[in-house]
């Protein structure tokens, strides 16, 4: 009888194992906005690439690195590759602009300062110049309306989208509109320079790591008269905490006017300051 009772209490104790090894993958992970905070430190940042997911005829591969100081992105380095069908072809009909849209197009923002080399802008540059600067400019060129402009790794963007979010285990699910992210992110600011219809929200998945750290963040745009998007964006982040060093290129190389001759698209009116 007394082996009987032992017994019974070590199948109870051996059940409660089980059960405590179970729990971890539904627990919470640690504060993903400390987590977060805790890595802004001077010449550290963080690796993201991007693409585009789901059906379009038009895909974006963008990849590179962000710095940190200690209040947030202090400068960022992204290059960015369209996919158009039929881009490479289009040389006769358009001057080469559906061409130079395919062309690798790569974004230094330092500070609020941007500098582009490559894609539309950099056909228009003139000889012997590789850099376009603008100033206040913008996190990406031309190919960022195929792209994405939200960004998990600016603190003030991470705490609207917890803010919004379900969340279940390390994943953090949410929406809002648009409008509301422009207002209190400033990268999505400094990266969204084309219109949107009135009414679009933008949709979440983010996915963090035991330590809080963003890993992935896919997201999906969507309206009240079209629904939601077909395609959207994927970022995956990875190195973080690894030293980031983000400068200007040489002055030699840059320039603030474009060849008006050489037919390139021009960028947008620089952000507001």
């Amino acid at each position: 009888m007394i082996i009987a009772v032992k017994h019974v209490i070590l199948c109870i104790v051996a059940g409660g194992v089980v059960l405590a090894t179970g729990t971890p993958a539904l627990a919470a992970p640690k504060d993903p906005l400390a987590a977060l905070r805790a890595q802004l430190s001077p010449g550290r940042g963080v690796t993201l690439k991007q693409k585009t997911v789901g059906r379009s005829p038009s895909t974006l591969a963008r990849s590179g690195r962000v710095q940190f100081d200690r209040r947030g992105i202090a400068a960022s380095d992204l290059t960015g590759k369209l996919s158009v069908p039929g881009g490479d072809g289009a040389e006769q009909d358009d001057g080469g602009q559906a061409a130079a849209l395919t062309k690798p197009e790569r974004t230094l923002r330092v500070g609020r300062t941007s500098y582009v080399k490559g894609g539309p802008v950099g056909a228009a540059l003139p000889e012997g110049r590789s850099w376009f600067k603008q100033s206040p400019g913008w996190t990406c060129g031309m190919t960022a309306m195929y792209g994405d402009f939200v960004n998990a790794a600016e603190p003030s963007t991470l705490k609207a989208l917890l803010a919004r979010s379900t969340r279940k285990g390390t994943t953090y699910t949410g929406s809002m509109s648009v409008k509301d992210l422009r207002r209190v992110s400033a990268w999505t600011r400094d990266t969204l320079w084309w219109q949107l219809a009135a009414g679009v929200k933008v949709h979440w998945t983010l996915v963090v790591s035991r330590s809080g750290l963003p890993r992935t963040l896919t997201t999906k745009l969507a309206s009240a008269k079209v629904g939601m998007s077909a395609t959207g964006m994927k970022t995956t982040y990875s190195g973080w905490g690894a030293r980031v060093s983000i400068k200007a290129p040489p002055r030699s190389a840059v320039t603030t006017k474009l060849d008006p001759e050489k037919g390139g698209l021009r960028l947008p009116p620089a952000p507001k300051r």
